[in-house]
């Protein structure tokens, strides 16, 4: 059976999947856009404001304050799934974990637009930091750089050798 669906006035609402594309080549469009005007390294700042505002949000919001590593990983895969990621735990170790991911949520749009990173950078930057007072978040693996996977690491208090790379936040 084909779908007989109307364009126009009156045209029903487009599915999920249409619409999450269309979505996602928008933003592709958008990020591709800032990238070549202003430069990724600035495009990567905009696209960090945009994360910051969503993981302060309510939508990525982890209530409760002093949570485990166990509490933010669980929480973080359970909101990137809610999004189309498929991110996984790797590893818990202490306060470090090590999240890997195979489907970014803005699909094959990701391709070639390292900016986009900063969504997941920030997400989980500021998820993490608002639920423990800190996390150190470094995308050590991308989509988005043409890598077989995302490999983001995690960490929730600050490093005494301060040796790891990554963007510091703060709760």
């Amino acid at each position: 059976m084909t779908d007989q669906r109307k364009i126009g006035p009156g045209a029903p609402v487009s599915d999920p999947p249409a619409r999450a594309d269309f979505f996602n080549r928008m933003i592709g469009a958008l990020s591709e856009t800032i990238e070549d005007v202003v430069g990724v390294e600035d495009a990567e700042s905009f696209i960090g404001v945009v994360g910051r505002r969503i993981g302060n949000s309510d939508l990525a919001e982890l209530r409760g304050r002093d949570c485990d590593a166990r509490q933010v990983a669980d929480h973080l895969v359970a909101f990137k799934a809610q999004i189309g990621g498929s991110f996984r735990v790797e590893k818990i170790d202490g306060d470090c974990i090590i999240f890997s991911n195979g489907h970014c949520p803005f699909g094959k749009e990701v391709v070639g637009r390292t900016s986009l990173c900063q969504m997941t950078t920030n997400v989980f930057g500021r998820v993490a930091a608002n639920a423990t007072g800190f996390a150190r978040v470094h995308v050590a693996e991308s989509l988005a750089r043409g890598d077989a996977r995302c490999l983001v690491k995690v960490r929730l208090s600050k490093p005494v050798d301060d040796i790891d790379d990554g963007q510091d936040f703060y709760g």
